[in-house]
């Protein structure tokens, strides 16, 4: 087994956590992992240093601190998995904070002092844009700091634990460029992730968008598989209704019609199809030109498909007839409707590049003939028939 695949990576990685968030909030819990797993090993790195190269009345405010890092990282993590993922950025850097500033006051030429500028950065990434209070905050407690520890030790030479600053210089020097280059790092940032914040949101938009359409032509559990795998396992299904319509006249009337008016009385069909497709758990499957196909019974199996697909044909029935009223009482050609349906097994999966999903083979083939024949609503079982005198349309009847 590959360690990106083990249980401990995942727990490392975080990524039980991520699935089904925004971007921004993936980016702030993966910053904010990437904060604790860095800094903690380059800790433990540092510990031999310090017992063994520095000086030992170092050592016990050296262990002290180590101690206070690894508590608030610990405390952080926990936020994380109760899934209060600003939380958890906040305490990281309020931790990180706290031990730069416990080194700066310790050392007073430590490498730490250079670090300020860094900790106002991470809060962009590592608190997610929801939270504008808690991130401006986190950015402004590191500047603070900055400008007090350059102030203190670089102006007026104060000393720290261990020993005085090296080097001193005059406060008119130093704290000008200092303000403008904090300034400009503010405000370069700033615009930098509210460019990036844009572009998130458009991308999640657009994202939204290829969901829904995706979803529009495939059922859920395919498509979710597609995007898993890249591909979709056929399935083979017991007992299902499959149900085809598609309406007699339609050409001809059409030829009479403009492309906006046939486009929106197709759309005023469909529409309310969609809706029966809602309401009774049906799959819709695909639509062309004026056909439009169901079937229930997929991709979750149940008992009921079979009534299920009945009662949305009678919806439909009474739908086209009372748009058949209204369009003859003002003296303008209607679609008649033709719908056949047969319940059987059959096999469906994704085929091709195209994403839509595909149906074989005798029930398909059984309602499509149906239909075609305009014969009365029929449900044919996978043990015999049940045939109830319902007419749809047509000028033939079958018992």
């Amino acid at each position: 087994m590959r360690f990106h695949e083990t249980r401990l990576y995942d727990w490392l990685a975080l990524r039980s956590l991520t699935a089904g968030l925004k971007s921004g909030e993936v980016r702030a819990i993966r910053t904010t992992n990437g904060i604790q797993l860095t800094f903690f090993t380059i800790l433990l790195l540092l510990v031999p240093q310090i017992l063994l190269f520095e000086p030992p009345e170092t050592h016990f405010f050296s262990m002290v601190m180590f101690i206070e890092i690894v508590g608030f990282f610990i405390v952080a993590r926990v936020f994380l998995y109760k899934r209060f993922f600003a939380t958890g950025g906040a305490l990281t850097l309020i931790g990180f904070n706290i031990h730069i500033i416990g080194l700066c006051i310790a050392y007073a030429d430590d490498p730490a002092h250079s670090i300020f500028l860094l900790l106002a950065l991470l809060p962009f990434l590592a608190i997610p844009p929801d939270y504008a209070k808690t991130r401006w905050s986190l950015v402004a407690l590191p500047l603070i700091a900055n400008f007090a520890d350059q102030y203190y030790y670089r102006v007026i030479g104060g000393a720290a634990i261990f020993g005085p600053p090296k080097w001193v210089v005059p406060g008119d020097y130093l704290m000008p460029p200092l303000v403008i280059v904090t300034m400009f790092f503010i405000i370069t940032i700033n615009s930098f992730f509210k460019a990036v914040s844009l572009a998130e949101k458009l991308l999640a938009a657009e994202h939204a968008a290829s969901e829904k359409l995706l979803l529009n032509i495939l059922p859920t559990e395919i498509a979710a598989e597609l995007k898993g795998k890249g591909s979709s396992e056929p399935r083979y299904y017991a007992s299902t209704t499959v149900c085809f319509t598609d309406f007699e006249g339609f050409t001809q009337i059409a030829e009479s019609m403009s492309p906006a008016e046939l486009v929106g009385e197709l759309d005023r069909c469909f529409s309310y199809f969609d809706s029966l497709m809602e309401r009774y758990k049906l799959e819709k499957l695909k639509t062309i030109g004026d056909s439009y196909m169901f079937a229930g019974g997929i991709p979750v199996e149940n008992r009921t498909h079979a009534v299920d697909c009945v009662m949305v044909a009678l919806e439909i029935q009474a739908f086209m007839n009372q748009m058949k009223d209204i369009k003859s009482a003002q003296g303008l050609p209607y679609w008649q409707l033709r719908l056949g349906i047969h319940s059987g097994n059959l096999v469906a999966g994704v085929i091709g590049s195209a994403a839509t999903t595909s149906m074989w083979p005798h029930t398909l083939r059984t309602s499509m003939s149906a239909e075609r024949e305009k014969i009365c609503l029929r449900c044919l079982g996978r043990h015999g028939e049940y045939r109830k005198p319902l007419r749809i349309i047509g000028r033939s009847r079958r018992n």
